[in-house]
């Protein structure tokens, strides 16, 4: 999954927030240089990516873009399941879309000097560019992709993906909303059942 699920996923609790977000940079067991409730939000981070990469709807979902974009095609998927998430959010939150992307910049904007400079990387050009408003639309769905492709260091056509993913549309939207609440639930159980005070 990508940013924006990472975050709703966190379910507005601020240090698995921060946790969710470090966990794209924070490899092996450097998470256990962070306090207790951050560490929860890395290792809560991994297990969503665990879950998502091995579940078979997800790999659904990859298949149709594995002709032409082989082993981009899991990328592409995190990305277009934020576009989805964002265009059902009133299925799944109750906060306003517009609300949750501020407090979520406003969160990372408050830690930011606390972050390693990897990560401030991230949040600077997250808040710079709107990574959360690109993914709502089409358009920015393509403009992130082409951007991931860009920097990248192996050959690929990621900018090319938009009449597949057009295509693919309803499939791909039946996909992520059979999975998405297996994943939530997922969520609501790992944190539940590891994370008890």
């Amino acid at each position: 999954m990508n940013f924006v699920a990472h975050q709703y996923l966190s379910f507005e609790n601020k240090s698995l927030q921060i946790g969710n977000l470090l966990g794209e940079t924070v490899k092996g067991k450097q998470y256990l240089n962070y306090d207790d409730d951050i560490q929860k939000g890395i290792l809560l981070h991994r297990s969503i990516d665990t879950f998502t990469d091995s579940h078979e709807i997800v790999k659904q979902s990859s298949s149709y873009f594995h002709e032409t974009q082989h082993k981009f095609a899991p990328i592409i998927i995190d990305v277009i399941y934020d576009y989805f998430l964002i265009k059902h959010w009133n299925n799944f939150s109750e906060t306003p879309f517009e609300k949750f992307k501020s407090d979520c910049y406003q969160l990372f904007e408050n830690e930011y000097d606390s972050f390693q400079k990897k990560t401030q990387e991230i949040i600077f050009y997250l808040i710079k560019y709107d990574w959360f408003e690109n993914y709502s639309t089409i358009e920015g769905v393509q403009k992130t992709l082409k951007g991931i492709g860009s920097r990248t260091k192996f050959q690929n056509n990621l900018h090319q993906i938009i009449p597949e993913f057009e295509r693919n549309f309803s499939k791909l939207e039946n996909d992520f909303l059979s999975f998405f609440p297996l994943l939530e639930l997922h969520c609501k159980n790992f944190i539940s059942f590891n994370f008890q005070e």
